[in-house]
Formats: C-alpha cells, sequence, structure tokens
C-alpha cells in the first residue's frame, strides 16, 4: 500500500498524504483491560475474573465478559463519537487476550476478534484507532491499570516476560500492517520502576526491530518512565516513524491545584508549566507528541468543575499544537463521558460495594498501614520513597481481602442469572451522557 494511506511523523508534525493532521478523541479504558474504579468492584483484573470464577465457575466468567465487551462498544457508541468530532480512539488491551499463560508460545485469536470488530466502524466513521498495551506479563508498574497483584513490576526483572511481549507486539503488526485506520502503536503504558537504567531503552529498541520486520507502515509510539512522564531513559529513537505519547495528571501529583489556594488563572498557569517541562521531549527527538491521557473525577453536583479542567487543559494541549484522548469514554460514573443509569442494576450493584470500598479508600487504607509499620522503632527513618513504594506492596494484600470478604458476597447475593445481566446496562441506550461533556468535545476537538 502506498504511504499516503497511512498517518506517518514528519519533523512535529502527523501527516497524511503530505497534509498535517492533528487528533482528538477518548480512551475507551476497561474495555479490553479492566480498571477497578471504572468497572466499579474492587481488584486487579484478574482479581475480578477469579472471584467471579469461585462465585460461578469458568464457563459463566466467560460468558459474563464476553456480554460486557460486547455491550460496552457498538456501532452506536461510534456514532456518538462521530457526532462529538471525534477522529482517534485510544484502546488499552490487555495481553491475556492474545497470550495464554498456560501455553506462552501460542497466540489466541480473542483479542483480535475484538479489535477486528471495532475497525469496521473505525472505517465506517473515520475515526482512528491506536491500540494501547495496558497489561503485560508481571505487570509494567506497580499499579492496579497493569494488573498487577502484588505490587512489585516484575516485568522488567524477567526478560522473558519481555520476550512474550516483543513477539506479541511482532503477531499484532503482522495482522494488521495494512489496516490504514490504526494510526499506530502504542507500545507500552506507564512503564515505572525498572531495576536496571537501559531496561526500557533496550526493550523498546527489541519491539522496534520485530514489529519493523512486519510492519513499515504504522508509527510506533513510546512511553516515558514514571507514569509516561519522563524521558530520560529514552536515549534515542531507532526508528524515523517513531512518536512520543505522555500522560498528563497535575492534579494526581499536585493535588492542591484542585484547592482554594489557586484561582483558575493561577492553576493555568501551573498546569502550563508542568506540561511545557514534560513536552521537552519534542524538541530533543524532533518528533509529535501525543497526550494520550488526561482527565479528572466528575462528582456528583460538579459537573461544571470537571469541564473547566477538561477545556483548560485541552485549551494549553491546542496552544501547543499537541494532539490529545481524555481518559476516557465510558466507566461506572467515575470520570467518563458516558455512564450506566444511576437506576441500573449494575449501578446499584457497584453503590453496595462502594459502601465497603473505593479506589480512594483502598489509597489512604494502604497509606495508614505504611505508617503504622514506621512506628515500628527500626523503621521510624523511613523516607517518603520507600513509604510511596510499599503502599502498592500493601495494596497487593488488601486486594485479597477485598475479593473474599466485599466483591465475592456481592456476587454471590445477586444470583447468577441477574449477574450475566448485569453486561446489558452498558450498551449506549442504557447510558447516559453528560450533555456538557459531550458540547465540550464538540466545541474543542480539531
Amino acid at each position: 500500500m502506498e504511504r499516503g494511506q497511512f498517518i506517518y511523523v514528519e519533523n512535529q508534525n502527523f501527516k497524511r498524504n503530505g497534509q498535517i493532521i492533528k487528533f482528538s478523541g477518548l480512551c475507551i479504558g476497561t474495555w479490553l483491560n479492566i480498571e477497578h474504579f471504572m468497572f466499579g468492584m474492587p481488584g486487579p483484573e484478574q482479581v475480578i475474573c477469579d472471584t467471579i470464577e469461585k462465585a460461578y465457575g469458568k464457563e459463566v466468567k466467560k460468558e459474563f465478559f464476553g456480554e460486557f465487551r460486547k455491550n460496552f462498544l457498538d456501532e452506536n457508541d461510534f456514532a456518538f463519537l462521530h457526532k462529538c468530532g471525534v477522529n482517534l480512539i485510544r484502546v488499552p488491551f490487555h495481553y491475556g487476550l492474545f497470550i495464554d499463560d498456560e501455553d506462552p508460545e501460542t497466540f489466541k485469536e480473542e483479542g483480535f476478534i475484538w479489535f477486528d470488530r471495532i475497525l469496521e466502524f473505525c472505517r465506517k466513521y473515520g475515526i482512528y484507532l491506536m491500540p494501547d498495551l495496558h497489561s503485560v506479563p508481571g505487570g509494567q508498574n506497580p499499579d492496579w491499570h497493569s494488573d498487577n497483584e502484588t505490587g512489585i513490576p516484575q516485568f522488567w526483572k524477567y526478560y522473558v516476560f519481555q520476550k512474550q511481549v516483543i513477539n506479541l507486539w511482532k503477531k499484532f503488526a503482522s495482522h494488521y500492517k495494512n489496516e490504514a485506520m490504526i494510526l499506530g502503536y502504542d507500545i507500552l503504558n506507564e512503564p515505572y520502576l525498572m531495576d536496571a537504567p537501559n531496561v526500557l531503552d533496550k526493550f523498546y529498541q527489541e519491539v522496534t526491530e520485530a514489529i519493523r520486520k512486519e510492519d513499515r507502515n504504522h508509527i510506533i509510539f513510546l512511553e516515558g518512565d514514571h507514569f509516561a512522564m519522563d524521558f530520560k531513559k529514552i536515549k534515542e529513537l531507532q526508528d524515523d516513524n517513531t512518536g512520543i505519547t505522555f500522560h498528563f495528571y497535575p492534579t494526581v501529583w499536585e493535588p492542591e491545584l484542585l484547592g482554594e489556594k489557586y484561582s483558575r488563572e493561577e492553576r493555568v498557569r501551573r498546569f502550563q508549566e508542568i506540561l511545557s517541562k514534560i513536552i521537552q521531549v519534542r524538541e530533543r527527538f524532533r518528533v509529535p507528541v501525543l497526550c494520550g491521557e488526561f482527565g479528572y473525577d466528575i462528582r456528583p453536583g460538579e459537573v461544571k468543575s470537571a469541564m473547566e479542567l477538561l477545556e483548560d487543559t485541552i485549551g494549553l494541549l491546542k496552544k501547543e499544537n499537541i494532539s490529545w484522548t481524555v481518559w476516557t469514554y465510558k466507566d461506572a460514573q467515575f470520570l467518563g463521558c458516558c455512564y450506566p443509569k444511576s437506576d441500573s442494576a449494575w449501578a446499584k450493584f457497584t453503590a453496595r460495594i462502594h459502601e465497603k470500598w473505593t479506589h480512594y479508600k483502598e489509597m489512604e487504607q494502604a497509606k495508614n498501614l505504611v505508617e503504622e509499620i514506621c512506628r515500628i522503632p527500626e523503621f521510624a527513618e523511613a523516607d517518603e520513597d520507600i513509604k510511596y513504594y510499599m503502599q502498592f506492596r500493601i495494596r497487593g494484600i488488601l486486594y485479597q481481602f477485598q475479593a473474599k470478604y466485599i466483591l465475592l458476597p456481592e456476587i454471590k447475593k445477586m444470583g447468577k442469572d441477574n449477574f450475566l445481566h448485569l453486561p446489558l446496562d452498558w450498551k449506549f441506550e442504557n447510558c447516559n451522557v453528560y450533555n456538557e461533556y459531550e458540547e465540550l468535545l464538540k466545541k474543542m476537538c480539531y
């Protein structure tokens, strides 16, 4: 196929047929990679899956997730996205859709089936797709969103895990090398806590070589260390059709930005300072950058303030000529544009769980337990770094308690038939949309 049919990198721009193209859209989080706060159930994906299997068996687990994925994203969603002006979706996926842990040399077809299905809609509605490998064997960071049950990113410790992912991207590239509606491959979501200083750079080099043996058409996107914010460990780019993608969550790292201390104007200035520092990587490598994630909680009764945060952030990105995808399109009414209705069975089920567990409560519990450990005299001088790292380990323990004493009882209480009907609540026609969010997208998309 001619290069003109594909998006490619030239200088600091994305181009198609010689013309500059900018992207704006949404991430399709928790569809092919379950995230607890978006799903409404505690634990990483594997813990949730194991708990459902304990309640009703393997077949029910398989049927439940099949129905969830079928209902979560269909043509009605794409028609809505198109109406909002979206021209790109970033789709996180779990390695387990392609690799069987019990037979890692054999690739599964499940992942290709789901991507092939939505690519039909991408072609129909003119929406590009960026697949994003969000969870890998062993976990590339210590958090729940890499399906890490232990808080230890073991992906960086064992080359056998890295080799599996290198082979996966080679297989993926071979399958989609002629698909023009794929923007490029987001190789690894939010890597963090590598043991060796050069392991990230070496991994990216090997993935690039593997992909280019099959596919010279698509852009390869690289994320930085420290949850896609720090690019010092990437020494050089191996391929001239490479882009950089970063994540922007200033209020996570500086929560005081949401307080009364900052006016809106002062907060925007601080956002600009943080953004300017991150995107220096664009000048360093002379390639385009894409903001793959940013987003803010949408609390009941506070939609206006969340939309202000989104508008200000998108405004800064557009000022810098940066393409972007917001986190996220659809979730269990946390920060998504679209969500199951408040009177739906799913919303009622997760509301009962939230009486005992929330993402924020879990984080606070882990922090408090670490502080309790540091009251032991021998550990009284523990620094903030080790306290921060150990919170992930403690959360790994909490996941097991949550599964046994919160999630499993609630799943059993529902009964098998009612539980299997839950995924219907994710169909677009059974969801609500924040009208303010829809209007913002229509106003701000390129």
